[in-house]
């Protein structure tokens, strides 16, 4: 039980250090406030969990020059993995979130053209280049996309940033695994001779 604790302690800081390292910016890019963004954090701190902890139980039972290997090739994959998710996200954010010059917690989620409503399509008809902010101000609360527009986008942005969080953190532990395998191996071998 003891053995369970440390390692579960011992994990737990790695996960936090990974969500504080770099100024917290993991943190920070998560989807607006709007999203409900506190749950897919919360979450994605738990999957990460479970993927470190999965990949350390892995680890333990493949301790050969083998292992390492696939460790290495793992990691590279899931960072590759990471990577069309790394332009995908500030892409939709950038497109889907308003006013640009808050931070991104307090921006509001908008929608594409495609979900305006009827008579956002017809002040865009006027005014084509009309931005999300200018569309707020200029019609009522609530009639410029549909329900259905805005609950795409926030499916959209909380299913890109859990991808690339997901991918990023396998990549990281897929790795540390394979460098401590390496670690450990050059360290028994110093100490033996």
């Amino acid at each position: 039980m003891k053995g369970s604790k440390t390692l579960l302690i011992s994990s737990i800081e790695v996960v936090t250090f990974l969500f504080t390292a770099f100024g917290g910016f993991l943190k920070r890019i998560a989807p607006p406030d709007q999203v409900g963004a506190s749950y897919p954090i919360g979450i994605m701190s738990f999957l990460m969990l479970a993927i470190l902890l999965a990949i350390s139980a892995v680890s333990r039972n493949a301790a050969t020059q083998n292992a390492t290997k696939k460790w290495i090739v793992a990691g590279t994959a899931l960072l590759l993995f990471a990577l069309p998710f790394s332009f995908l996200y500030p892409y939709l954010l950038s497109h889907y979130t308003y006013p640009h010059q808050m931070e991104l917690s307090k921006r509001q989620v908008g929608a594409s053209d495609e979900y305006l409503t009827s008579d956002a399509r017809q002040y865009k008809l006027a005014h084509p280049d009309a931005t999300a902010e200018e569309l707020t101000q200029n019609l009522p609360d609530d009639d410029v996309w549909t329900r259905a527009g805005i609950d795409r986008t926030e499916l959209e942005l909380l299913a890109v940033y859990a991808g690339l969080l997901l991918a990023l953190a396998g990549a990281i532990f897929c790795l540390l695994e394979a460098n401590l395998k390496e670690f450990k191996t050059s360290d028994t071998a110093g100490a033996a001779s």
